[in-house]
Order: structure tokens, then C-alpha cells, then sequence
């Protein structure tokens, strides 16, 4: 794996109100295509992370840097696909095609085509749903539109903060497995923000748990054979397996 960082926070706080932060000094380094998830309780801070390493949140204190430069410096952003937590909301009343939204977000000679972007995650018949308006769209094709958004200029680094909320078992494992593929195949570096450890329970991956300041950094299989997460969600946890290990492929 490449050691290079992609994302780098040194002793970041960050607060809405003064003198009640969010994030008390977080270090986190995420190298290049690592395969991250940040887990955690309601509140703890994770969206709030997530917002300050694309410089949509200022940190009270501390430093954010991608791909080595300070974020509020940093001018490469078709290297980053960003899905915020209910992105699909901010576009189901636009007026827009699906294939006018993707094009919108093509920034680099290497983008990807509409079609087949959508037909990478998962949506069927791309060539028809295309020319449909974004809000005449499905949940389900509305969410995967928006992942299409992120990956149609083949990134560097994917940011996905809770996607897997309002999805059944058979679109978590569709969704896992897009991961899968450009981690794997792209050598995309992704970092997804969750409160489903089920459902990434199956996945060896390095896991970040934040409450407030990180509490556990390492491996997933050991987090779940310990009373650590007990001890970072402040009451008993229990872990159902989904019963589905992601494909590789």
C-alpha cells in the first residue's frame, strides 16, 4: 500500500459554540488507497469530521491537509468524490436530467462517461434513466446517482458519510461492492462514516471510532472481540452479522 498520505488532521477541534467542541484534538492519517470507516455514536462527531477534511467546516485549532496541502489551500478537488449525509435530498427537486447533473460534475479529461458511471453503481438500464429528471428518480436510483456524481471524474479519495441509511440488506451489499472495486481497482482511497457496525462487521478493514476525540484506531475484528466499543458507545452493543460477505469482485 502506498504510504503517502491522502488525508492528514493534526490535533484538530472544532466546535459550533464556543467553548463546546465537536472534535477535541483528532490526529488521523489516512494514506493513500486505504480502506477506511469511521464509526460511532449519534453526536459524536462524525459528519462534523468528515465536513472538516473537505474544508467545509474551519477547525477552531489544528491542521487538515489533502494530498499533503492544507485543505484551505487545496484546489484539486476532482481528486475528491464527496457524498454528504442526505445529498440526495439537496437534488430531488431540481429540475435537471440525470445526464445534465453528471456532466456538471465532469472536471478533468480523464471523467468518466454519464452511462457508464451509473451502470459502475449498479443502476439498470443507465441508457434510458439518463434522460430522466433527477426528481422523477426512485430512492434507490437517487442515491446511486449521487455516488455516480462523486466517482464520475475517477477520484483519488471517496468520502461517503452514512450511505447506507434508509438501504436494505441487497443495496448495502450492491454498494459495499462498488467500494470494493475502485478500492481495489482504481486504488481509490475511501473513507465512510457509519453508525452500521453490522454492517461492516464482515469487512477486515482499519476502523476510526469517534466520540467527541478518536478512541480507537485499528482493526475491526479485534474491536469486535473486545468491551472497547462497549466503552465508546457508552452502553452494551451487540453486533448482528448481516449474514453477507461482500464479494470482491
Amino acid at each position: 500500500m502506498n504510504t503517502e498520505p491522502a488525508v492528514e488532521l493534526e490535533d484538530v477541534t472544532v466546535s459550533y459554540t464556543r467553548d463546546q467542541p465537536i472534535l477535541s484534538k483528532v490526529s488521523l492519517r489516512v494514506n493513500m488507497g486505504e480502506r477506511l470507516f469511521i464509526i460511532g455514536p449519534n453526536g459524536g462527531g462524525k459528519t462534523t469530521l468528515l465536513k472538516t477534511m473537505v474544508g467545509v467546516l474551519r477547525p477552531d485549532s489544528g491542521v487538515v491537509r489533502l494530498f499533503g496541502v492544507a485543505v484551505q489551500r487545496f484546489r484539486e478537488w476532482w481528486r475528491v468524490g464527496y457524498v454528504p449525509q442526505n445529498a440526495a435530498t439537496l437534488f430531488e427537486r431540481t429540475p435537471l436530467s440525470v445526464g445534465e447533473l453528471l456532466r456538471s460534475g465532469m472536471h478533468t479529461g480523464k471523467a468518466l462517461d454519464p452511462v457508464e458511471t451509473l451502470s459502475l453503481v449498479g443502476v439498470d438500464e443507465p441508457d434510458k434513466i439518463i434522460h430522466r429528471r433527477v426528481s422523477d428518480l426512485s430512492g434507490g436510483n437517487l442515491q446511486k446517482t449521487m455516488l455516480a456524481l462523486a466517482l464520475i471524474n475517477k477520484p483519488q479519495l471517496l468520502i461517503l458519510d452514512e450511505p447506507t441509511v434508509y438501504v436494505d440488506q441487497t443495496g448495502v451489499a450492491a454498494l459495499m461492492n462498488v467500494i470494493n472495486r475502485v478500492n481495489r481497482d482504481w486504488g481509490v482511497t475511501v473513507i465512510i462514516a457509519t453508525h452500521d457496525v453490522a454492517a461492516i462487521s464482515t469487512l477486515a478493514s482499519r476502523v476510526v471510532c469517534i466520540n467527541r476525540t478518536a478512541l480507537y484506531d485499528g482493526d475491526i475484528t479485534h474491536l469486535l472481540s473486545s468491551e472497547e466499543l462497549c466503552r465508546i458507545y457508552g452502553f452494551h452493543v451487540y453486533t448482528i452479522q448481516h449474514g453477507h460477505r461482500w464479494s470482491e469482485t
